[in-house]
C-alpha cells in the first residue's frame, strides 16, 4: 500500500511581503492618530489635576479659616485678590518657586498676562491677577469673579500658547471655573473656533471633553451633541 502525499497550502514569499507592506501602511496611517489622541488626554489629564489641586487648596483653606456664618454658601472664605488668593495656594500647595509680577523665573515671561506666578513641583506653572474681577460668574450670572487664573500644564518648557497647553479659569466666590464654556458670555467658546483653538476659550473643552478637537474639525464640534470629530 502505497503511502498517500500529504498537501500542505502555505504563503508563498510574495504573499507574506504583501501582507507586511499593508500592516506597515495601517500601522503609518493609525499610529500618529493614536499618539495625536495620547498626548492630548495627557494634557486633558494634567489640567484637570492642577485644577483639582487648586480646589482642594481652597477647601482646606475654608476649613482653617471656618466661619459658621458663610458655611455652605462658598468655597472661599473671604473675597480674595489676587495676591491675597497666590498666598493661600503658596501654602496649601507643593511650590517649587513663587514669583511677583516683575520677577520672571516661574513660566508665562512672554506672554501679555502679568500677575502673581507659582511654579509647581509637577512642572506646572500658575499665573494668578485680577482679569474680569467684579464681573458675574458666567454659569448662573450671581456668583461674583474675584480674578482669573491661568495654568500652563508644562511650565516653561513648552510652546507657552493658549488652547495648546496654556488655559484660563475664573476664580470665584465658590472655586474655578474654566473659561469658554457653553454659557460663557466673557471669554466665549466661539472665540476658540474663530481664533483657530489659540485662545484660553478653549479651556472647558479640553478640562471636560479630553480632547483638543476644536483644532482638528473647528465646523464640526459643538456642546450640545458632537464633542468630537468621530
Amino acid at each position: 500500500m502505497k503511502n498517500s502525499c500529504l498537501k500542505f497550502n502555505a504563503f508563498t514569499l510574495a504573499e507574506m511581503l504583501v501582507v507586511l507592506f499593508v500592516i506597515g501602511v495601517i500601522s503609518m496611517m493609525t499610529i500618529p492618530t493614536v499618539v495625536k489622541v495620547n498626548k492630548e488626554r495627557a494634557i486633558s489629564d494634567l489640567l484637570s489635576e492642577n485644577y483639582k489641586k487648586i480646589e482642594l487648596a481652597l477647601v482646606i483653606d475654608k476649613i482653617s479659616n471656618f466661619d459658621v456664618t458663610d458655611f455652605g454658601f462658598s468655597a472661599l472664605s473671604k473675597p480674595y485678590k489676587s495676591a491675597e488668593f497666590t498666598e493661600v495656594l503658596r501654602e496649601k500647595m507643593k511650590v517649587l518657586n513663587y514669583c511677583t509680577p516683575s520677577e520672571s523665573s516661574c513660566g508665562f515671561e512672554s506672554q501679555t498676562l502679568r500677575g502673581y506666578k507659582l511654579r509647581m513641583m509637577n512642572g506646572s506653572s500658575m499665573l494668578i491677577n485680577d482679569d474680569f474681577r467684579g464681573e458675574y460668574d458666567p454659569v448662573d450670572g450671581t456668583n461674583r469673579i474675584l480674578g482669573a487664573t491661568y495654568i500652563d500644564i508644562d511650565g516653561p518648557n513648552g510652546s507657552n500658547t493658549a488652547g495648546r497647553d496654556q488655559f484660563g479659569f475664573y476664580t470665584t466666590q465658590k472655586g474655578l471655573i474654566p473659561m469658554g464654556g457653553p454659557k460663557d458670555r466673557l471669554v466665549p467658546f466661539s472665540d476658540c473656533i474663530s481664533q483657530q483653538g489659540l485662545s484660553f476659550a478653549c479651556s472647558a473643552w479640553v478640562l471636560l471633553n479630553k480632547n483638543m478637537d476644536y483644532k482638528n474639525c473647528p465646523n464640526v464640534i459643538n456642546w450640545d451633541d458632537k464633542t468630537t470629530c468621530n
